[in-house]
């Protein structure tokens, strides 16, 4: 075995992006479409994690004889999948189509502590957003160092939102079901590789997709009709991949990769809820100032290091750490982390010269959220703020199966 096989392995870490910051699920990489001639992986990943954190108004809550201020666990396990084939028709031009689920999040809090009216629901809140993506890809080789490529992605998104509690003030009651809509973006990159000693870089932009989609708003279970209704407009952000391997030696490749994406720019404001806002603000600005129904307060920036190990012909192993900054915002039942640590192993089995199956395993040490003061007035977008949050943390598992043809 060469020491150009060696640089696949990195793709061995399938779970590495199935928890970040916002709601990003994916880093959209196009690693697969950077492989040599035809090209075909499927991956799957499962995310399983414990986060958790305390409700506000505890002397509120004693006078009703609750003692238990835990939330319960606040995020719903889920899956992930990945399909990617390239084709290299000609030496100096390849075609590909990645599928991948980008944004998404599932979030489910149930707040029904024992109290003197027993076990009965104080609050509880529903965030759950699904994506669909599907990027078209070109790359033009003007020889076996350069590839640079372009091409079109497809999403789909769609999401719900059910607010009810104490916490959530006036708004308790609120439910929004954003209908699934899709929308076009696209992306351009430059790679450039040494297969001899398996260095290859490359940097991807992707810009950011507008949706144009109806939120179908109500207050307990009637319709707002607060102000004439229209579309609203979500903008899945635009984002920045950079991508680095080198071979150290006939063994060992060391991987690592930079991600920023713009989540400063994305925001959820449906028109109705913009408008009880609005309105609420300005009859009680001393309570309530203006803040969207979801957004983020800083740039998402990723990293990721690691180092693959040639065991023997067949087997290599991996292990990696990496970081993300978080989103910036104060710590609420609707973000309960704030970016993470996180520390990878992987293995991969060569099946024959020219297939591999590999499984990866991630574990996410989540960072604490800044937690606020129950008693100020509600701001950005803490309309559930948490009093304290626990060390949460998370693990995530994946398996992938490659073929090259």
């Amino acid at each position: 075995m060469q020491v150009s096989s060696i640089g696949m392995t990195v793709l061995v870490l399938c779970p590495t992006y199935v928890f970040a910051a916002a709601m990003e699920r994916s880093d959209q990489s196009i690693a697969a479409f950077l492989e040599k001639n035809n090209y075909f992986e499927l991956s799957v990943a499962k995310l399983e994690a414990q986060v958790s954190g305390q409700v506000p108004k505890h002397e509120q809550l004693t006078q009703l004889q609750v003692h238990d201020f835990s939330t319960g666990n606040l995020v719903n396990d889920y899956l992930f999948s990945n399909i990617a084939i390239k084709l290299q028709p000609h030496p100096k031009y390849s075609i590909g189509l990645i599928y991948d689920q980008p944004l998404g999040i599932d979030l489910a809090y149930d707040y029904s502590p024992n109290s003197l009216q027993g076990r009965k629901t104080i609050e509880s809140a529903k965030l759950k957003f699904e994506s669909q993506n599907l990027t078209m890809l070109t790359g033009f080789q003007p020889n076996q160092n350069w590839n640079i490529y372009t091409g079109l992605s497809h999403q789909t998104l769609k999401g719900r939102i059910k607010l009810y509690g104490l916490s959530y003030s006036f708004l308790s009651g609120y439910d929004a079901e954003i209908e699934e809509d899709s929308a076009l973006g696209w992306l351009a990159g430059v790679s450039y590789q040494i297969p001899e000693i398996a260095l290859k870089t490359s940097l991807t932009y992707r810009s950011a997709i507008q949706h144009h989609t109806q939120i179908n708003e109500t207050l307990s279970n009637q319709a707002l009709t607060f102000t004439p209704n229209a579309s609203t407009t979500i903008q899945a952000p635009q984002s920045l991949n950079l991508d680095f391997n080198i071979a150290l030696n006939q063994n060992n490749l060391a991987y690592s990769s930079i991600r920023w994406v713009n989540w400063k720019a994305y925001q959820i404001q449906p028109t109705q809820f913009a408008a009880i806002i609005n309105e609420a603000a300005r009859q009680y600005p001393d309570l309530i100032q203006q803040f969207n129904l979801i957004d983020y307060q800083d740039n998402q920036i990723s990293g990721k290091l690691g180092l693959a190990h040639r065991i023997s012909e067949r087997w290599i192993s991996t292990s990696d750490i990496s970081w993300d900054s978080g989103s910036g915002n104060p710590a609420t039942t609707l973000n309960p982390s704030n970016g993470f640590w996180g520390f990878g192993l992987g293995v991969l089995y060569n099946l024959k010269t020219d297939s591999y199956i590999a499984f990866g395993l991630k574990y996410f040490r989540l960072n604490q959220a800044k937690v606020s003061n129950s008693a100020q007035p509600i701001t950005g977008n803490q309309i559930s703020p948490l009093t304290h949050v626990q060390q949460n943390n998370a693990i995530a598992y994946g398996l992938r199966i490659a073929h090259h043809f």
